[in-house]
């Protein structure tokens, strides 16, 4: 849809609009207001700028976004092309079956609802195979690649219940067909039987695809994924309602019956095909199995069943040569760019004839005019300069690093507006735990960054919404909650291992050594302030080993719970002159006569180094614990129906310094109600550290195939959920 900008404001509207406020504003005291009076003649000046710039104002949206090299810049404006947004992970069963009938191998796959609200019976309808071809080794392949297919797409709380590869049960064709003068009766016949095999493996007639659907083939024919495969109960395609486009195959005149009639199988293909099977149509070989009548004036036509045959060949041949996608053009188009205009705007004294010029110099208010007419010419052009920089205005990553408060709002604001175009809102951060681990200073850049990475993500997330984890993949929901939430991993990423060196033991006394430092030996500086460490951002974390040796209350693997979260906090970490004129760095560990020594300086700088390092490595530790397993109950059946439909549980790591906030939990389980797709009801969890060691084990285990491991883990999420 194009919207076109409103009509620029004319000048005789303009002018009529000055001129009353003028009336208002002057009372008893101006009474000419014909063209000739000096006020009159202002006005007229400020009414003509303003009538180019609102003429520039109202240029096409492609005028405004055109750079000075005459190109749209889209990723630079957050602007995605159709490419990037219209394609969707399937909503519904219809979308399901075009997603899968895309597939190599697959003509067609139907999909039914199963025994229970989220499983999904599936018929696949194979496409014919090259000459010489195993029919074994055909299904073998399309049942993988399909059921690959249903994995990567599934939508969240579907799984699949039975899928089949259908077994073909031939059919022959009867009916009766005028044909015009000049057609070639046997490549009409050819193009007759192509046709309606089209329909039966769900080739919709006229949409000339090599295999299985597009987009366009289901908006156009959704006919030919509402009907199921013939099985037992013996239901055959309906041909009525593709007689429309059987009419238009060249050389038909008039097509007054055709039906279809299963052949009757030999005891060898009764026992192939007695479960799911499809019709598909049998060329004829010989010239007395043709049941096609093709007339000419009403006179039935003499059939050669060899020439039919080779017809069948080319019309398959060319068919096939043609075969695309159906797109329309002005969907998938990138739009064109525009005309870069120029917003210069002249001197509202170059509007005036010269004469008028002179004789404005030379009059008495010549300075009061001269002031005025600065002053609108400076309005103007800081109007024309908003229009001229609008491209570079909203480049979404101007000036994304700056530290300038009020250009991070400016840009927060415009992020904000760019993300609200695409239907989406940020969520509210205040008291949220979420920026547990930034200084003030630093959630202006992370709330740009953040924004950004939301914006770049939008169209995959929209593409794909809904859609659930596959093994270590998060799927849309999850990926779109851990970056709402900040969390940086996910399935299959190991969060109580992998993800941190020292993990909490929840011992209640250190695992390492005792506070070693008086508390009253500290010596303070002149200024108390100076013991606290400002946060650097940019520090780099220690290494591991260097880590363990400057947190004596921690051992090479695990400290004390509460010690794991206080080290998280920048204000424990001090530093302070020691008696012997040297620089030491104490944690504060809560106990309440002495600090741990972390390590000691020659001078204050080294240590103040080393202490933002020390914190910088303790803050990675706590973030990259955090994060979140998306468990559908569905995925742990293990017997049939053995589930609860539309549930699932969302495992969150719940023992670091943000994770264990009321406001931070209260801020994630207010995000899972606000994503979570409305038929799903979706629970959070959030586990200690070695609860969290069970689960992966677990999880890890069930990724694998372990069928004890599936019924042990859904025990363990049950259990946990009833003791919380």
């Amino acid at each position: 849809m194009t919207l076109e900008p409103p009509a620029p404001i004319d000048f005789d509207t303009l002018s009529r609009t000055a001129i009353g406020h003028a009336q208002a504003a002057s009372g008893n005291i101006w009474t000419d207001y014909n063209i000739h009076d000096p006020g009159v003649t202002l006005l007229e000046q400020t009414c003509y700028a303003l009538t180019e710039v609102s003429f520039q104002a109202t240029h096409t949206t492609p005028d405004l976004l055109t750079n000075a090299k005459g190109a749209i810049q889209f990723d630079q404006l957050s602007l995605f092309l159709p490419a990037e947004t219209l394609p969707g992970d399937p909503v519904t069963l219809l979308d399901l079956a075009a997603e899968l009938a895309e597939v190599a191998g697959a003509a067609r796959v139907l999909i039914s609802r199963g025994p229970q609200v989220g499983l999904l019976d599936a018929v696949i309808i194979p496409a014919p195979g090259a000459p010489g071809t195993d029919a074994k080794t055909i299904t073998t392949q399309v049942l993988a690649d399909v059921t690959r297919a249903f994995r990567a797409r599934r939508p969240l709380g579907c799984d699949l219940n039975n899928l089949h590869v259908a077994e073909r049960a031939p059919a022959q064709l009867s009916g009766i067909v005028e044909i015009t003068g000049t057609a070639i009766p046997e490549r009409v016949a050819a193009e007759i039987y192509y046709h309606i095999s089209a329909i039966l493996r769900g080739q919709a007639v006229g949409t000339e695809i090599a295999a299985g659907a597009t987009r366009q083939t289901v908006y156009d024919h959704p006919q030919t994924y509402l009907h199921a495969p013939s099985d037992q109960d013996g239901k055959v395609p309906n041909l009525e309602n593709h007689l429309t486009d059987l009419r238009a195959i060249p050389g038909v005149s008039d097509i007054t019956d055709m039906s279809l009639a299963r052949q009757k199988p030999t005891s060898a293909q009764a026992e192939e095909i007695a479960g799911v099977h499809y019709l598909d149509l049998t060329v004829p070989e010989v010239s007395s199995d043709i049941d096609l009548v093709l007339t000419l004036n009403g006179v039935p036509l003499t059939l050669d069943a060899n020439q039919i045959l080779e017809e069948f060949v080319r019309v398959s041949a060319d068919h096939i040569a043609k075969a695309q996608h159906h797109l329309e053009a002005a969907d998938w188009a990138p739009p064109s760019p525009g005309q870069r205009r120029s917003f210069e705007t002249a001197p509202v004294d170059a509007l005036l004839p010269n004469v008028y010029q002179a004789e404005a110099r030379k009059s008495p208010e010549a300075q009061l005019l001269e002031r005025y007419r600065a002053a609108i010419n400076a309005h103007l052009k800081e109007m024309s300069v908003t229009l001229r920089d609008l491209p570079s205005f909203l480049k979404r990553s101007t000036q994304e690093n700056t530290a300038d408060p009020a250009v991070q709002r400016e840009r927060i604001a415009l992020l904000d507006f760019l993300i609200a175009h695409q239907g989406e809102e940020m969520p509210k951060t205040l008291h949220a735990g979420l920026h547990t681990y930034r200084t003030a200073a630093e959630r202006g850049s992370f709330g740009i960054r953040w924004r950004l990475d939301f914006l770049d993500a939008l169209p995959r997330l929209n593409r794909g919404r809904g859609s659930g984890p596959e093994g270590g993949k998060p799927g849309t929901f999850l990926e779109k909650f851990r970056l709402l939430a900040d969390l940086k991993r996910g399935n299959g990423e190991g969060l109580a291992r992998a993800g941190q060196d020292i993990s909490p033991s929840g011992a209640a006394e250190p695992a390492g050594v005792e506070p070693d430092f008086p508390r009253s030996e500290l010596k303070l500086p002149a200024n108390p302030f100076d013991m606290l460490i400002p946060r650097d951002i940019s520090a780099d974390p220690l290494s591991i080993d260097a880590l363990r040796e400057a947190s004596p209350w921690s051992s090479d693997t695990s400290c004390p719970s509460d010690l794991f979260v206080r080290a998280a906090s920048p204000g424990c970490f001090v530093v302070s002159e020691k008696a012997d004129g040297t620089f030491g760095v104490f944690f504060d560990g809560g106990h309440a006569t002495h600090l741990f020594t972390c390590a000691v300086f020659e001078t204050h700088a080294d240590a103040v180094t080393f202490t933002q390092r020390l914190r910088a490595s303790w803050k990675r530790q706590h973030m990259f614990a955090e994060g979140a397993y998306l468990v559908e109950d569905i995925l742990l059946r293990t017997a049939g129906v053995d589930f609860a439909p539309n549930t699932a549980t969302l495992v969150l790591t719940g023992w670091t310094a943000r994770t264990t906030q009321p406001t931070y939990r209260s801020y994630v389980e207010g995000l899972i109600h606000a994503l979570s797709p409305a038929h799903l009801l979706i629970e959070p969890l959030w586990l200690e550290h070695q609860e969290m060691v069970q689960f992966e084990d677990l999880h890890h285990q069930y990724l694998a195939g372990d069928v004890e491991a599936k019924r042990s883990l859904r025990a363990f999420l049950s259990d946990r959920k009833v003791s919380r």
